[in-house]
């Protein structure tokens, strides 16, 4: 089976010219064309969160500044009290302790109204302004219908706190004051002080300024705020002081707590929490003055959802171009791989030996180029194949059957036998010896057969071809043969060795009066069967080398023009019929100095005649 004819056991994972061209073309589009989208959804994400984070961040510290002022002002005006000795001397008359007594003039107790009233005036967020005597007296700027006339402190939860603060401003969360007497139950946060005696620093009773939630509702009028998220406010103990949130299902206060196990941190802004499935970004902001905490909390969703719009629309996008691009991948890649296609079969055809195949050149580019190159390839091909082989190889056949039909075999044979049997009743053996070679040679060169014989065939033609140059030279000539003997049966062709030993003779030995030695070598080369002969004869100049290497390199159509030159005829023959037989990677190599001799060798690949003359009958039929 040829091996070119295997396939690799990834053929067909690799595919394909057309099918890789397409793949790369598609891969070349989507591969960036991905990577672009992700990089850029990621960054329009990434920067997303980042403004929305600087953004919500200042509104929190713009609502905490309008706290702080509204704050301040209340603290402010819980201290105005401490600056009317009118007020203080009314405080002091009902007595610093709880058994002061209840009554107080009408005069006194409408001056105390007055006076509160005209702390609240013009002041929509405040509900109201209570000022409590330490035995529970309430004086306030509201209606007395709306208030009870007397409370007890003691049982009032935000009254420790007043106390706590031992005269300083305190501010009370979310909560219902006892002293309301209205079934509205809403709640409201305060700002409270313990008023003490400025002389004696004793307590004289407390102010407590209520205001109403709308206050917070105010401030956060005309500062943006999400819809998903929610608003929360507490205070430096993590009680809750405000909370605003505009459907049921966005996460309060109580969600936070619960499910991050309490940690608030206030002054870590900007952090990504996940609260009952989903993420948020939590931003908060801690005052000061007041030591209130705004918290903002926005779901992820939301602040990608132009992200996610964008992401959809860059896919939408990228599929319509991918797809556009796959028709035109596809169409480039049958346009481009065609003419390859098409040159490909006509390689195939021409493989199998159709010469007259040609391939249509239908563009200037590289690819027209190279079917132009394949078709001069293959002219020039089917012109050496008629003329080189072909032609030569006919008058070969031609010449030798010329040369065997004008001679008898037969009648030779039995000459030559009568000579040789009145040479040995003559008792000339010398005579019988050559005889006999020459007959063993003449029967082995004229004997018909499809040119190869076997090494030791060879070997035994050439012992008798040595036998008559000896018989010839005498003592003159020595002949020394190292054979593999593994290679005995190896094929090689007919009268391969004998031209050697001839010209090795002829113009080695021979000229010399003191005669000389011939070695021939056959040895085994990897797959190729390495023929070398070696002679201590006179040698050859460096010009006539170059000369007798550039008269063996004469193409055969030009044989008869160099046959006239009678140098080196035989050894052309063999370099030729080296050549013919096992191609142009086995030749005829030599070299030689003067004065020391000459070497000449060869490499033949071993291997059945058959197979050897594979070429030679290839192109014959499909000449």
């Amino acid at each position: 089976m040829n091996h070119r004819m295997k396939k690799h056991p990834l053929h067909l994972f690799r595919g394909t010219l057309r099918t890789k061209m397409l793949t790369l073309f598609l891969c070349l589009i989507a591969i960036p064309l991905s990577l672009q989208g992700m990089i850029t959804y990621s960054k329009f994400t990434t920067s997303t969160e980042e403004r929305t984070s600087a953004y919500t961040a200042q509104i929190v510290h713009q609502i905490n500044q309008n706290l702080d002022r509204n704050m301040e002002e209340m603290k402010r005006l819980s201290l105005m009290p401490l600056y009317d000795n009118s007020i203080l001397s009314i405080l002091r008359e009902l007595g610093g302790s709880a058994q002061a007594p209840l009554y107080l003039s009408t005069e006194k107790r409408q001056k105390m109204t007055l006076y509160i009233s005209s702390l609240s005036y013009s002041r929509p967020e405040v509900k109201g302004i209570q000022i409590v005597s330490l035995n529970g007296l309430v004086f306030s700027n509201l209606d007395p219908s709306t208030m009870k006339a007397q409370v007890d402190l003691r049982k009032e939860e935000w009254y420790s706190r007043v106390l706590a603060g031992n005269g300083a401003s305190v501010i009370i969360p979310s909560h219902r004051p006892a002293y309301y007497v209205d079934s509205s139950m809403d709640r409201y946060f305060s700002v409270a002080r313990l008023l003490r005696e400025p002389n004696t620093n004793l307590p004289l009773g407390i102010i407590k300024i209520d205001m109403k939630m709308e206050m917070i509702d105010q401030i956060l009028t005309n500062m943006p705020f999400t819809k998903e998220g929610s608003l929360i406010i507490v205070n430096q103990q993590q009680e809750l002081f405000y909370e605003k949130r505009e459907n049921e299902t966005t996460p309060g206060y109580q969600a936070l707590l619960q499910e991050t196990a309490g940690l608030v941190h206030p002054g870590q802004s900007g952090r990504t929490i996940s609260l009952q499935g989903q993420r948020y970004l939590l931003i908060d902001n801690v005052s000061a003055r007041t030591g209130l905490t705004v918290i903002s909390m926005i779901p992820i969703d939301s602040l990608l959802k132009d992200s996610n719009d964008l992401r959809s629309f860059t896919i939408l996008i990228a599929a319509i171009f991918l797809v556009v691009a796959g028709g035109l991948a596809s169409y480039f890649a049958y346009s481009l791989s065609k003419p390859l296609v098409s040159l490909k079969e006509k390689m195939l055809q021409v493989e199998q030996g159709h010469f007259h195949e040609r391939v249509p050149v239908s563009s200037a580019d590289e690819i027209g180029k190279l079917s132009e190159q394949f078709n001069h390839m293959v002219e020039e091909i089917n012109r050496l194949v008629n003329e080189v082989y072909v032609i030569s190889l006919r008058e070969r056949e031609a010449e030798l059957a010329a040369l065997q039909s004008q001679i008898h075999p037969h009648f030779i044979y039995n000459t030559l036998e009568a000579i040789n049997m009145m040479a040995i009743r003559a008792g000339n053996y010398d005579v019988s010896d050559m005889v006999s070679s020459l007959g063993k040679l003449m029967r082995y060169t004229v004997e018909r057969g499809d040119g190869f014989v076997t090494l030791a065939q060879e070997l035994e033609s050439l012992s008798s071809y040595v036998r008559i140059q000896q018989t010839r030279l005498g003592d003159r000539i020595q002949v020394v043969m190292e054979v593999d003997e593994s290679l005995r049966d190896a094929p090689i062709p007919k009268l391969l060795l004998q031209p050697l030993l001839e010209n090795a003779i002829y113009h080695g030995i021979e000229r010399q009066e003191r005669g000389g030695t011939i070695w021939l070598s056959v040895a085994r080369d990897a797959e190729a069967m390495q023929i070398s002969v070696r002679d201590n004869g006179k040698g050859m100049t460096q010009p006539e080398l170059i000369r007798l290497r550039s008269s063996v390199r004469i193409p055969f159509h030009q044989n008869e023009a160099a046959s006239s030159q009678r140098t080196g005829t035989a050894l052309r023959n063999i370099y030729q019929r080296i050549t013919l037989l096992y191609g142009a990677g086995y030749h005829l190599m030599m070299d030689s100095q003067a004065g020391q001799g000459s070497i000449f060798s060869l490499r033949i690949p071993i291997e059945n005649e058959k197979r050897a003359m594979r070429h030679v009958q290839s192109l014959a039929s499909g000449g």
